[in-house]
């Protein structure tokens, strides 16, 4: 769309041409402009449904739900791992980051095993961690660092 291509555009250019009429603010684009006009209107359109708070938008009224109401916030289990995430779409970053297939294997930073998955390397290298990597060639010992 031309639209976002223009916004876009402005990124760059740094160009505000939407402007508050009672402020000095400016912005981008018109969405942005909306949004601003709330703190002088007192518009609070977005109300959490468990203490019937309101916000100006609606990314504070998730963020509020999380960390004042977590016992009341639906949690989603990762299917592969103990992970519990209290958002579904992070729960959908965190399957894409952890357990998507990787093309090129990972290989593990202490040994030769190879990795496909980041969340399996993750868990093995955990399991060289008590290893005593670090031996004297004079005699037997040992040691982690």
């Amino acid at each position: 769309q031309v639209s976002k291509l223009k916004r876009h555009i402005r990124s760059h250019t740094g160009e505000r041409p939407f402007q508050c009429s009672l402020c000095s603010y400016a912005s981008r684009d018109t969405y942005k402009l909306k949004r601003h006009m709330r703190t002088h209107s007192g518009e609070k359109p977005y109300e959490c449904y468990i203490c019937h708070a309101r916000f100006t938008q609606s990314g504070t009224m998730k963020m509020h739900i999380l960390q004042k109401h977590t016992e009341n916030v639906a949690k989603f289990h990762c299917p592969h791992c103990d992970t519990v995430i209290a958002r579904k779409s992070d729960l959908g970053v965190h399957l894409r980051k952890q357990h998507s297939y990787i093309e090129q294997g990972k290989k593990c930073r202490y040994c030769d095993a190879v990795f496909h998955e980041r969340y399996a390397l993750i868990q093995h290298q955990k399991s060289h961690k008590n290893e005593k990597r670090f031996k004297c060639d004079q005699c037997d010992y040992a040691c982690r660092q």
